[in-house]
């Protein structure tokens, strides 16, 4: 018996650290910010890229990396192709338009006002489908894919960029782009 008491304290006493351990996870607090933010309607940073104008409002760095803000404003027929974020969540709230979103096997035609979700892991795309150019506000958590824009804007603009240059900032930013059935 006195052998067995010998085994089981250290066991014990691992199982109860581990515990304490997972409870420190589950309970860290999410990043957030610490101050205000305002941004006046013509503030932010504009990127033009595949045919839409992008407008950064809120940056990682403004949010401890919570989250980052954008305007996208996308012309008739125009939107993302199928992609997956491996890192982060979408929300697009149209501001105007018609759009389609697709997210893995569903289909959601967005009018004004509406709001659409989109996780990460799951192939998505979204297509301006009304007649005139649209807006959509998009929050995409946690933040730092403004940083992508940012690099694709720097790439050369004398046409499409070179497929292998945005194959490897995709994938620096953990962003797969996929052919649509």
């Amino acid at each position: 018996m006195k052998h067995l008491n010998i085994l089981v304290l250290p066991c014990l006493l691992l199982l109860f650290a581990c515990q304490g351990q997972q409870t420190e996870s589950v309970t860290q607090e999410p990043p957030s910010i610490d101050e205000p933010i305002f941004v006046d309607s013509k503030g932010g940073k504009t990127w033009n890229i595949f045919g839409l104008q992008i407008i950064g409002k809120v940056f990682s760095e403004d949010t401890n990396g919570a989250y980052s803000v954008i305007i996208s404003t996308t012309p008739p027929d125009g939107g993302a192709p199928p992609h997956i974020h491996e890192i982060e969540d979408e929300l697009f709230y149209v501001l105007e338009g018609e759009f389609s979103f697709t997210c893995g096997e569903e289909t959601f035609l967005a009018k004004k006002g509406a709001v659409v979700v989109l996780p990460k892991g799951i192939p998505h795309a979204f297509k301006n489908t009304g007649g005139t150019t649209g807006r959509m506000m998009n929050t995409i958590t946690p933040g730092g894919f403004e940083e992508f824009f940012e690099e694709v804007d720097r790439l050369p603009k004398n046409g499409p960029p070179d497929p292998v240059v945005l194959s490897e900032l995709a994938m620096k930013y953990k962003l797969r782009f996929i052919q649509a059935d």
